[in-house]
């Protein structure tokens, strides 16, 4: 594992791992940079200066090795241990989450979801879903560390606030409420309204 590499660094390794594992599966050995940038709609620089952070090189005429820049992404960005996720309120979109988690090598584990107001029910094989009433207790027995929250607005700030008190360590926040949380939680905030209306943006200016 490198230390303190850049945050969208970090972002676009797991990027390039996930479009990798699809793209081994044609038989390709190799990949340039300007095909994996046409794969993901980036620059093809931002990709050779990532591989240089994490000191991976290819080959000029062949491009880089898929199979060794996966292993080597992962030995970059993955812990030495896994690492145990909890979803609340997230849904059918954690559901499609969770298809990578059981496809992919990956050093996370869904440990727990939890819901609002409905009874608990299976969301993902293998993993109970809990009420939140119970969030806390499950948290600190399951040692979850990383918890994504889609919930409302106004439930939002609380249950961060569970989650923390609990033993979490980082939060993916879907709404759109700005989190008062200790310097030591790292916080990733995803406004998919603020997506879709900037998709809506550049949809229009195509017309």
């Amino acid at each position: 594992m490198i230390k303190d590499l850049p945050p969208n660094t970090v972002e676009r390794l797991s990027l390039y791992r996930r479009k990798l594992l699809n793209y081994s599966d044609n038989n390709k050995q190799y990949i340039h940079s300007h095909q994996l940038a046409h794969l993901i709609r980036i620059n093809p620089a931002h990709i050779r200066r990532d591989l240089m952070l994490i000191k991976f090189n290819g080959d000029v005429h062949k491009g880089y090795d898929i199979i060794k820049l996966i292993e080597r992404i992962g030995k970059v960005i993955d812990g030495p241990i896994k690492r145990k996720v909890t979803f609340v309120g997230i849904g059918d979109l954690g559901r499609a989450v969770a298809e990578y988690f059981n496809s992919a090598d990956t050093k996370l584990e869904i440990a727990a979801t939890f819901r609002l107001h409905e009874e608990p029910k299976v969301q993902f094989p293998d993993v109970h879903c809990y009420n939140i009433s119970k969030m806390k207790d499950v948290i600190k027995k399951e040692k979850i560390e990383l918890c994504v929250i889609a919930v409302p607005q106004t439930y939002a700030k609380e249950i961060s606030k569970t989650v923390i008190d609990s033993g979490v360590k980082g939060i993916l926040n879907f709404s759109s409420v700005n989190l008062d949380v200790p310097e030591s939680i790292y916080v990733e905030d995803y406004d998919m309204i603020a997506k879709l209306e900037k998709m809506a943006y550049f949809a229009y200016e195509n017309d």
